[in-house]
């Protein structure tokens, strides 16, 4: 080992090294400094300090990306790639004709463009950020889902912010470097650079060059002259600290973040593409996973995977079909690409991007859509018909009402101009008829199907405008434009009535849809198609059962059968064929009462030597009810003893069906009590328990019933006892032997007769039924739990119970028939909470709902942990149990205000307008949670901006009392009124609040006018300056409720001198 003193001219000759080690002492200290640093790090790591350095770091950069982000979004975000390029080009440019004649307008013009290019890279990185969670399912662009938030940013600027803007933030970034060091150069910086002396004074694109080169240390490759003299490329380099600090700066920025982005999206524009690729693969499995990738990209895929369409050779419908629903899941955000690509040349791209649009429900697309309805290409021209139609049809104004934040396809910020103001949207009705009416005569059939489709989605609002021209649809060549044409007819109704002769000729049609179809149109026509009830009634004896059952459905709506008709059905009913007349029987039964007069002839029918056809009339007779019983019961008595046994069973159910009004059967009844089939003994005992007689001979033959060797029929008799008798066993505990008969449907029949009674007397009989919560059969065990709540006795054994059988049952349905159970005994279920808790969290949804629902109502000490909980569950319906708990709830821990803020962003109206609501109750509403309710407070849900109007009268900042104002212009009075109050508890001189308030004094609904007296009153003395206006209303108010607030409140606030307040009302 050498040591040396003296370091000379420091070459690489070895006699000027400090320290020379020999070969075995190099690499063994070589070797220890590499596990020496590998030790320190682990012990870093162990310590924490590695993490939290990372930690700190990632925090760090997520600021500083969001931050710039924030300033793009403010200068930058209204201009375009190309207007970006363009700008930043005119600033390079401009900077460098200055350098020679003004050097701070060149450093101005470089800070301008780094600027520019910086703020675009960070906005980039955000973006990207937010397109990582929403391909990792933390947000989403459109319906985001439970535990999701909504990539609002995304949304807005995903279309914007690409490989394009990145590409041009690049370009600036590496241009306005140049320029700074050219206005450092010509600043007096010369001695900071080293320059070839025989070439002249640096210009731009030497320090352009000079950049590129020092990139990633692309120098150390390029420049060789370091080396072997061989190649020099650069001409310019930095020397002194105020010109290499600054290189330093830029090549850590453009090495640890431009590159790292560059590489980054390049992967991603990859996996964009094989996932495209994969689409189109005829292997399922790789087409069903690219098929669920798709969506994740956001509105980056769409303008490749229409592009994809190009080169497909042959695209399948049921590709084809899928497309729209995968772009449409992307949300409106995709809209302006959609918009965009209906002018490709290809009309695989055009077809798809109309239907996608039509998904969406794009109204402000409808100015693009509407000239492609004519266009040469049938595939387009049908979607674009089936998308107005869609379009059209949807509530406009609820489905287009984004918040302004989201309408970058309206208009795009601008820091000078601000907001430039959206088109006009289209009357959807008023623009797409014209176009549908004209694809009524398209001559491809199956674009004229869309445009009937699309009209009869339009309602009968347009019903006067396109019926004529939908029957001229019925003469179509082809028969299923002929359908749908007459369908079309039947939902829009004949306010002309022009259509009922036109439909009837269509029920002569050799076709049976045509026919079926016809029926069915004229049916929905009601009372305006009586004249074609002949032709119906003809069709009921069609062989085709389609035929005849919407030829039967017809009739019945149409409501009344004329005497040439009612004369057809009876001649149907004596028809020679026994198929015919069972079939006319079967069709008037479909018809019920409206076919009251046939009833005579279907008493007839029943005696007809075919089992079919009587079996047919009884049914018939049945359906009419008590209207046909005066006709009907004495043959209906007869069929009991009918020699098939099918016949009797209808007839006992339909006497069971006429009631009260066939009293004259229960004797005949009571025999078939002991018929020798068990379906009409059945029925025997069903038909009694409807009847409601109560007589002693009824109630006897349902006890000795009881005892019948078949279950069913005891179950049933057991049923039918307890609905005509209280009191079905006199003689003590009767109930036992059928609470232990061994067919279930037994036990289950006994214990609906006993909740049905009501609290028993007998103690003894409590303990058996809580045995049977352990019956091996579910029905049992659930028909137990319905029961116990409804029994006296005990509630603490039977909570108990209840609460074992919620813990070890097996049955879903059974647990969650438990817990019910136990959350209608209240407070003094409070024991059951640790259970009813591990049940709201750890079951099947019904059992969750179920539980938490009974924890609302018990309020057990594990409330708290139950609904904090459940505001995460992936159930809607039990975010809404819980977020609703927290508003019952007598004070909101602060441990549950960050949950409640969250549930805010919640996919469910219901969960967040609860949230919001529980959010009111504080004294001082959190600052996190305003910006979330200022969002909610434009959602066209009336119970989420009421929501919103309570919670923000707890917040005393300026936006919160904007928001308010606009909420005082609000539809509901209610949320006026709530606004009102919380604008004048902040100032009671606010005239828009007075104004409201006044207004709502004279509200035609009485509550409102509570309200108002009440809010008048919550106002002390300052509510002074509304004496004279209540004066008035002293005389006008009628109603009594209002009246007893009204005279207090006046009380309170009469003037103490005589000089009155008076109330002036602003215009």
């Amino acid at each position: 080992m050498k040591i040396l003193l003296g370091f000379g001219a420091m070459s690489d000759s070895p006699s000027t090294w400090f320290l020379e080690l020999g070969r075995p002492y190099s690499n063994y200290l070589v070797l220890t400094l590499l596990l020496l640093v590998f030790l320190g790090a682990a012990l870093l790591y162990q310590l924490g300090f590695i993490g939290w350095v990372a930690s700190w770091a990632s925090r760090a950069m997520r600021t500083i990306t969001f931050r710039g982000f924030r300033l793009w979004e403010s200068f930058f975000s209204w201009a375009s790639w190309p207007i970006f390029l363009l700008l930043t080009i005119t600033l390079i440019l401009v900077g460098n004709e200055l350098s020679t004649r003004w050097e701070m307008g060149t450093l101005l013009c470089s800070l301008t463009v780094l600027f520019m290019g910086g703020t675009s890279c960070l906005a980039y990185m955000f973006i990207d950020l937010e397109r990582y969670e929403v391909e990792r399912g933390y947000k989403a662009v459109h319906n985001p889902l439970k535990g999701q938030d909504l990539a609002f940013h995304l949304i807005s600027y995903g279309h914007q912010v690409g490989i394009p803007l990145l590409i041009c933030a690049t370009i600036g970034t590496i241009g306005g470097f140049a320029l700074f060091n050219l206005g450092l150069y010509n600043s007096g910086g010369h001695s900071w650079y080293e320059l070839r002396s025989d070439q002249g004074p640096a210009v731009l694109l030497d320090f352009f060059v000079s950049t590129l080169l020092n990139l990633l240390r692309v120098v150390d490759v390029l420049n060789l002259a370091n080396s072997r003299h061989i190649l020099r490329l650069e001409y310019v380099s930095a020397v002194s600290w105020p010109a290499t600090l600054p290189l330093l700066a830029f090549k850590s920025f453009f090495t640890l973040v431009l590159l790292q982005q560059i590489l980054a999206s390049l992967r991603l524009g990859r996996l964009l593409s094989e996932t495209i690729k994969d689409f189109w693969s005829p292997h399922e499995p790789i087409y069903q996973r690219a098929r669920n990738s798709l969506p994740q990209f956001g509105t980056t895929v769409i303008r490749p995977l229409l592009s994809s369409l190009r080169s497909v050779p042959m695209l399948p419908r049921e590709q084809r079909d899928q497309l729209p629903l995968i772009i449409s899941t992307i949300g409106p955000s995709a809209i302006p690409s959609l918009i965009f690509s209906l002018r490709d040349e290809h009309e695989h791209v055009r077809a798809v991007s109309a239907a996608s649009l039509g998904l969406l429900r794009a109204n402000n697309s409808l100015r693009e859509l509407l000239p492609l309805a004519t266009e040469s290409s049938e595939l387009v021209r049908k979607s674009v018909i089936e998308a107005l139609g869609t379009i059209a049809r949807s509530d406009t104004q609820t489905s287009q009402r984004p918040t302004r934040r989201l309408l970058f396809n309206a208009g795009q910020r601008n820091p000078f101009f601000g907001w430039r103001p959206q088109n006009a949207l289209l009357d959807p009705v008023k623009a797409v008829l014209p176009v549908l009416e004209t694809a009524l005569s398209d001559s491809l059939p199956a674009v004229r199907i869309e445009a009937v489709r699309a009209l009869g989605a339009l309602g009968p609002q347009v019903a006067t405008a396109v019926t004529p021209k939908l029957l001229s649809l019925l003469r179509d060549p082809d028969e299923t434009v002929r359908c749908e044409a007459a369908a079309t007819i039947g939902i829009l109704g004949d306010p002309q009535g022009i259509a009922v002769e036109p439909l009837g000729q269509m029920l002569d049609e050799a076709s049976l849809v045509l026919k079926a179809t016809a029926a069915r149109a004229l049916g929905q026509l009601g009372a305006a198609a009586s004249s074609q009830v002949l032709s119906l009634v003809t069709l009921l004896q069609n062989p085709e059962e389609s035929v005849r059952s919407a030829a039967a459905e017809a009739i019945a709506q149409i409501g009344t059968l004329n005497v040439p008709a009612t004369d057809s059905l009876i001649e149907g009913l004596s028809n020679p064929d026994n198929l015919v007349r069972a079939q006319t029987a079967q069709a008037v039964g479909t018809m019920g009462e409206v076919a009251l007069e046939v009833a005579p002839a279907l008493v007839e029918a029943m005696s007809d030597e075919n089992d079919v056809v009587r079996a047919r009339a009884v049914e018939a007779l049945g359906k009419m009810g008590e209207m046909a019983a005066e006709v009907a019961v004495p043959s209906l008595v007869h069929a009991l003893r009918d020699s098939d046994n099918w016949v009797s069973a209808l007839a006992a159910e339909a006497l069971g069906q006429m009631k009260g009004s066939a009293d004259e059967a229960i004797p005949a009844l009571i025999r078939s009590l002991s018929h020798v089939n068990v379906r009409v003994r059945c029925k025997a005992a069903e038909a009694l328990g409807q009847m409601g007689d109560d007589t002693m001979p009824v109630c006897e033959a349902l006890r000795s019933a009881c005892r019948d060797v078949e279950g069913s029929v005891r179950g049933l008799a057991l049923r039918s006892l307890s609905l005509v008798s209280r009191n079905p066993f006199p003689a003590g505990n009767s109930w036992g032997p059928f609470l232990e008969d061994e067919d279930p449907r037994v036990r289950v029949a006994a214990l609906e007769a006993v909740g049905r009674l009501g609290e028993i007397e007998d103690p003894s009989l409590l303990p058996q039924i809580l045995g049977l919560l352990d019956d091996p059969n579910d029905d049992v065990k659930i028909e137990v739990t319905k029961v116990l709540p409804l029994l006296g006795g005990d509630p603490s054994s039977i909570v108990i119970a209840l609460t074992r059988r919620l813990e070890t049952d097996d049955n879903d349905w059974v647990r969650e028939h438990a817990a019910k159970a136990i959350g209608k005994f209240g407070a003094v279920a409070a024991s059951a909470g640790p259970a009813l808790l591990k049940a709201s969290r750890g079951g099947e949804v019904g059992v969750r709902e179920q539980a938490l629902r009974a924890i609302v109502m018990i309020q057990p000490p594990e409330a708290l942990e139950a609904f904090a909980a459940g505001l995460t569950d992936p159930s809607p319906d039990i975010r809404k149990l819980a977020s609703a708990g927290w508003m019952k709830m007598p004070v909101l821990p602060a441990e549950v205000i960050p949950e409640l803020i969250e549930a805010l962003g919640d996919p469910e109206n219901q969960v967040r307008a609860n949230a919001a609501h529980a959010l009111g109750r504080l004294e001082k509403l959190p600052e996190e949670s305003v910006e979330r309710l200022i969002e909610c407070a434009s959602d066209p849900d009336d119970g989420l901006r009421l929501g919103v109007a309570i919670a923000l009268q707890a917040s005393r900042s300026s936006s919160s009392r904007a928001t308010l104002g606009q909420l005082l212009k609000d539809t509901n009075p209610k949320i006026r009124l709530i606004a009102a109050g919380a604008l004048l508890a902040q100032d009671v001189d606010s005239e828009e609040g007075k104004a409201v308030l006044a207004e709502s004094l004279e509200d035609p609904v009485p509550r409102i006018r509570r309200a108002a007296l009440n809010l008048i009153d919550s106002l002390g003395e300052k509510g002074r300056s509304f004496f004279a206006i209540l004066q008035l209303r002293q005389d006008q108010e009628e109603d009594v409720e209002a009246r007893a607030i009204l005279l207090p409140v006046l009380e309170k606030l009469l003037p103490s001198n005589s000089t009155q307040p008076q109330l002036t009302i602003p215009e």
